[in-house]
């Protein structure tokens, strides 16, 4: 939603939101999983009175939300975030769970009041992406000064990783309160009284809000939540630890304060304190009314009429300038013409340029009406390309019915856009549906003409590069093989090919240089691929050891042009100056725009049609292709840059090279999936007694497990065994066979996805064994055993995955670990440990050294295990990616 005029804005503004009453209409103690949580009226009730006496909000300014649908709950944040100047308080209570189903990676939702958990798909009906929430409050033109949001629900903690991805001056104006750290449950506590983590937060400001307290600042309340609740425990008997994101400047943020003295006279106390308490006080004479010192009575009556002319002047000229026919004023017309909101979707190295080109256009006078109001609001979002080409051109279906059971893109791409803005034009061509039932659901209309140019460049740290003239007309293997002769041990990276087309781009260029096999493999030494160039350079130059400062002296990375101008706000002091060589036989790109027709959505759809239209217009004129050139964008192939940043050729490179089509899309993402392919993934899962801490729920074994499972293709081959044992028995038995277990995608032949539902419901049917213990050395040596020598590679990466408490670690003494050590380096086979220990992968830990040993990977409890583990899944996987 664009912002008001001035005049609608609100100084300081709270949106507070509960979700008391679901539509199961079940109270929370008898569904363990989604129901009724009284509670959380007393939240509402008791903060929105600890906000009105804080004295940093009116009373007029605090909205409280009792069981929004989704709907309204998106209306009024957008309302409250358009009309609020300096603060904006959100505070959201109620049913929060992770999506680890899908690749969202462990992302939260909240349950809004027609929330469902439908078991058997990764879809969500009735929650609202967390990331959704932040994308809408980081967008608009004129924003609150500053943010804060309160999240007292199960896994708040989870909001942490969407924050994190914010751009810095987001993250400057955005702070979060999260009631307790990721992947954990908390109590409602009693029906009668709000929740522990409110009832805190409530006693907190009230105390600011007393007479004797002082201000709350973010800080002080962050310091005095954790405090309070460190004695208490959550679901799963973890230390309640209360979590917050925000910069340093954040934390003196007043959220409360207490009332204004009165002043007696010249602005002195009423408490006749300190120097104006006594005879030096003033003469006070006596009226009609109460007592006032004259100067104050003078200064009183002067600034009412003053304030009195003020506002009559302004408000006759306000009236004559945009003042309707019926002798309403603006705000009136303003409000009987809302913005229609545009939801805009974009390749993710696009995010920051298309987020700059919607502010800019909802600022502009092409989206004022004739009332002098905003007539288009825009959120922009951004997904994986791959995803986002899969679910426009096989998964509309589901996508258009919300509604519907089973996989849905809203869990991975996000909601219906209306405008599509991909990084390459063959991604809007790859997006058709070739079956020929997609218009029954939505039409997609590009221009052919492209919004801009860019062309892909090996950024190079400066001491590895050509000379200026040697730094075009020349193929990637050539800039290659000069990078190396400065330095032998030179290497290349590129980000992940299935999350941007910059990405595919870059690994079409490399697989012009090797083979994809052994490119692929030399990009999984490096470490895991990083979703966007800004992301991969920048992690290279955030490096801190010795270490990561050398790889940072000697690594290239491919990517996009505009990502050099990108990596400037990250170089910091330790990063090195990079220059930029272009090789001519890697691919360009060519955003284009596409507009979105959901053919069953009729109620809005002529002004939605016109919003897309004029902000299309905008978009080509000179003032969007500005913005563009602005982010280092070429507005033709070839043409200059009028501000380029240092490293970057001026006057362009030449020709760029011909734009990434669609079939050589195509075929990159099949060598890259080819290239990555698992046949032999073994899974050993612990299941001594032990384990039954960790066997349920979202961020359980068997639910990590699960969701690892759903990225297998038909042809990947694996097998997961149960490790518990007595005494000299067998150390583990076979849970699934090892072989081929069909496939959960939603593309998949119905056989492949019958096969998927077994193998699912076998993990399901899992138990503990409550009197076993695991003997973890013993599994391990027998997984390694099936699997051939890391050394006879036959073509098929290999992996091995524990999933273990460590509890039985210790009955292995210091000689059989050294043992375990040296047989597990000698198989050369890689193995991920997940240790839901939260102290798993410290150093010296056997879990870390068997990781270590093998070239694997270490997970424990003090990250997110659902994403780590899907991640390491998702570089070797054939399936979904």
């Amino acid at each position: 939603m664009a912002a008001p005029e001035p005049h609608e804005r609100q100084r300081n503004r709270a949106l507070l939101v509960g979700v008391t009453q679901y539509s199961s209409g079940r109270p929370l103690e008898v569904a363990d999983d989604l129901g009724d949580i009284a509670a959380v009226r007393h939240n509402l009730d008791q903060l929105r009175e600890a906000l009105r006496a804080g004295g940093v909000f009116d009373e007029e300014a605090i909205e409280s939300l009792e069981s929004p649908g989704l709907e309204k709950f998106e209306s009024r944040l957008g309302h409250a975030r358009d009309r609020t100047d300096g603060l904006l308080l959100v505070y959201f209570a109620g049913h929060g769970i992770v999506d680890t189903r899908t690749n969202s990676h462990g992302r939260l939702l909240l349950g809004l009041r027609d929330a469902k958990v439908e078991h058997g798909g990764p879809s969500f009906p009735g929650w609202v992406r967390w990331d959704d929430v932040l994308n809408r409050l980081s967008s608009g033109v004129r924003r609150p000064r500053r943010t804060v949001v309160i999240l007292d629900c199960c896994y708040a903690g989870n909001a942490a990783g969407a924050w994190e991805e914010l751009d810095e001056q987001d993250q400057e104006r955005i702070a979060l309160l999260l009631a307790v750290q990721k992947n954990q449950r908390i109590d409602a506590g009693h029906p009668a009284t709000p929740t522990p983590y409110t009832a805190e937060l409530v006693r907190l400001l009230a105390e600011g809000a007393g007479d004797s307290g002082g201000p709350v600042g973010l800080g002080a309340l962050q310091e005095g939540l954790a405090a309070r609740l460190k004695d208490r425990q959550t679901v799963g008997r973890k230390r309640w630890s209360p979590q917050a994101c925000h910069k340093d400047s954040a934390t003196v943020e007043i959220l409360a304060r207490p009332p204004e003295p009165a002043e007696d006279d010249e602005g002195r106390d009423g408490a006749g304190t300190g120097a104006g308490a006594g005879a030096g006080a003033g003469t006070v004479r006596e009226t009609g009314m109460a007592a006032v010192p004259p100067s104050g009575l003078r200064r009183l009556i002067l600034a009412v009429l003053t304030t009195a002319v003020v506002a009559a002047v302004a408000t006759v000229v306000w009236w004559l300038l945009t003042g309707d026919s019926k002798g309403e004023g603006p705000a009136a017309s303003c409000a009987n013409h809302p913005p229609l909101e545009l939801r805009v979707l974009t390749d993710p190295d696009l995010l920051p340029v298309t987020r700059k080109a919607a502010d800019g256009f909802v600022a502009s006078r092409a989206n004022t009406d004739e009332h002098h109001c905003r007539r288009t609001g825009i959120t922009v979002y951004s997904a994986g390309a791959a995803e986002t080409v899969e679910a426009f051109r096989t998964q509309y279906g589901e996508w258009a019915h919300v509604g519907r059971a089973g996989f849905n893109p809203v869990g991975t791409v996000g909601p219906q856009p209306d405008v599509w803005i991909p990084a390459s034009s063959a991604g809007a061509r790859r997006a058709q549906d070739e079956a020929g039932n997609q218009s029954s659901v939505l039409t997609l209309d590009f221009d052919t003409t492209p919004l801009a140019y860019t062309p892909m460049v090996l950024l190079l740290p400066e001491q590895l590069a050509e000379h200026a003239g040697a730094r075009t007309g020349r193929t990637l293997a050539e800039l290659m093989t000069a990078m190396k002769g400065r330095n032998q041990q030179a290497e290349v990276r590129r980000p992940d090919p299935a999350l941007t087309d910059a990405g595919l781009a870059a690994a079409l260029g490399l697989y012009r240089t090797d083979a994809p096999r052994t490119v692929e493999m030399g990009q999984r030494r490096q470490g895991r691929a990083a979703p966007t160039g800004r992301d991969l350079v920048c992690a290279l130059a955030r490096g801190n050891s010795a270490e990561e400062r050398a790889t940072d002296r000697r690594t290239a990375v491919l990517v996009a042009e505009p990502t050099l101008a990108q990596y400037r706000s990250c170089v910091g002091e330790t990063g090195v100056t990079r220059v930029a060589e272009y090789p001519d036989d890697v691919p360009a790109l060519d955003p284009v725009f596409v507009h979105v027709r959901w053919n069953g959505a009729r109620r809005d759809e002529n002004e939605r049609e016109a919003a897309v239209r004029r902000f299309h217009d905008w978009l080509t004129s000179d003032d969007g292709r500005k913005v563009f050139q602005g982010e280092a964008l070429r507005s033709t192939p070839g043409s200059p840059l009028p501000s380029p940043p240092a490293g970057l050729l001026s006057a362009g490179p030449g020709p760029l090279p011909r734009a990434l089509t669609p079939d050589q899309a195509s075929d990159t993402l099949e060598k890259h999936r080819q290239a990555t392919a698992a046949s032999r993934v073994s899974f050993l899962l612990d299941s001594s007694g032990s384990m039954s801490r960790w066997w349920d729920g979202p961020n359980g074994a068997r639910e990590i497990l699960k969701q690892s499972l759903s990225r297998f293709g038909p042809d990947d081959t694996f097998g997961v065994w149960s490790v518990a044992s007595a005494g000299s028995d067998p150390p583990s038995r076979e849970l699934l066979p090892f072989g081929t277990h069909g496939s959960w995608s939603r593309t998949a032949d119905k056989s492949e996805q019958d096969k998927a539902a077994d193998a699912g419901r076998k993990i399901d049917a899992a138990t503990p064994q409550m009197n076993l213990e695991a003997d973890i050395g013993g599994a391990l040596r027998a997984a390694l055993d099936r699997m051939p020598r890391g050394d006879e590679d036959d073509g098929h990466p290999q992996l091995v995955v524990l999933l273990t408490d460590d509890e039985d670690n210790d009955r292995l003494n210091a000689s059989q670990q050294n043992d375990l050590l040296s047989f597990v380096r000698d198989r050369k086979v890689p193995v991920t440990m997940v240790s839901f220990d939260s102290g798993g992968c410290l150093k010296d830990r056997l879990d870390l050294r068997v990781a270590e040993a093998s070239g694997g990977t270490c997970l424990d409890g003090r990250g997110d295990l659902a994403k780590g583990l899907d991640a390491e899944i998702a570089q070797v996987a054939q399936g979904r990616q």
